[in-house]
């Protein structure tokens, strides 16, 4: 049984210290606007990891708004990813949102977003959708705008989970399965992709609604939610919401030394309001 525990506590103060962890990871989306909600968030995670172990970041898409970026040279990559976030001094591991496909009439270039990689000391976005292996957590980084009508990347998930058992397992991507906020529950998502995350993943980390979240699937999946990286918008509490706040604010991911995996979620004044435990996958892929 997982319990959600509330706090208000500033950064250094709360239970999550260097000392305790052999990793802290930032999680958050929807921020690349450039503009005071992004700057204003980017300064409380620098001011979070003064205190507190900070070794690589997710970022869940919408990196650029409105509509991603025209070239490899466009001045958004500097505006909206190198200010607010190179003096963190850590990779940060993105995926593409729907934004960054274009908005309206206007296209962008996510290509660009994929070799940008070769270009920045921080950016990583190896292909559009990639895996990698930290501290013997494997994570899967999905594309999501194209996923319905992208087999290929279907297949490839469906290997990558196949492939490996490891103690965890983070899959992230731009849309939700869940969500009680604006864009509600993501049909296509829940039919097709959940079933193949059921078991085989600690938890499904996402964006898309501008808000913080944390729910749970009928198959005891954990999702986060963590799209208030630069605005925020209401959202309401639906059958699988344990936790749901409109807030400006980000997830950090923290495993112990003891290697246990939990989700803390913090709001832009640093206030820790709640904590998650995210289970472990036994060596047959299911959650122990």
């Amino acid at each position: 049984m997982f319990v959600v525990a509330l706090f208000s506590a500033r950064g250094d103060d709360s239970a999550t210290t260097t000392q305790s962890l052999d990793l802290g990871i930032l999680v958050f989306g929807d921020q690349g606007t450039a503009e005071d909600g992004q700057m204003a968030v980017a300064r409380s995670m620098r001011q979070f990891c003064d205190h507190n172990r900070c070794d690589l970041g997710l970022i869940l898409g919408d990196n650029f708004y409105p509509t991603g970026v025209r070239g490899l040279d466009d001045e958004k990559f500097k505006l909206a990813f190198e200010i607010p976030y190179a003096p963190l001094v850590m990779p940060f591991y993105a995926v593409l949102g729907n934004h960054d496909y274009g908005f309206l009439w206007s296209r962008g270039d996510v290509d660009a977003q994929v070799n940008y990689t070769s270009k920045s000391l921080f950016w990583r976005m190896p292909f559009r959708y990639y895996n990698f292996v930290e501290k013997g957590i494997e994570f899967v980084a999905l594309d999501t705008m194209p996923l319905a009508r992208d087999a290929e990347q279907r297949e490839w998930l469906e290997s990558t989970l196949a492939a490996s058992q490891p103690k965890h397992r983070v899959v992230f991507g731009h849309f939700p399965m869940l969500s009680g906020g604006q864009h509600g529950n993501d049909a296509y998502m829940l039919k097709n992709i959940a079933p193949k995350l059921c078991g085989k993943a600690s938890a499904y980390v996402s964006g898309h609604d501008h808000d913080l979240q944390f729910l749970r699937l009928n198959c005891g999946l954990p999702q986060i939610v963590s799209g208030a990286a630069a605005k925020r918008r209401p959202v309401s509490q639906i059958r699988e919401t344990e936790f749901a706040k409109s807030t400006l604010g980000f997830a950090y991911l923290a495993l112990t030394t003891s290697g246990d995996l939990r989700v803390d979620y913090y709001d832009a004044e640093l206030s820790l309001l709640a904590s998650f435990p995210l289970p472990a996958l036994s060596l047959d892929g299911e959650p122990k």
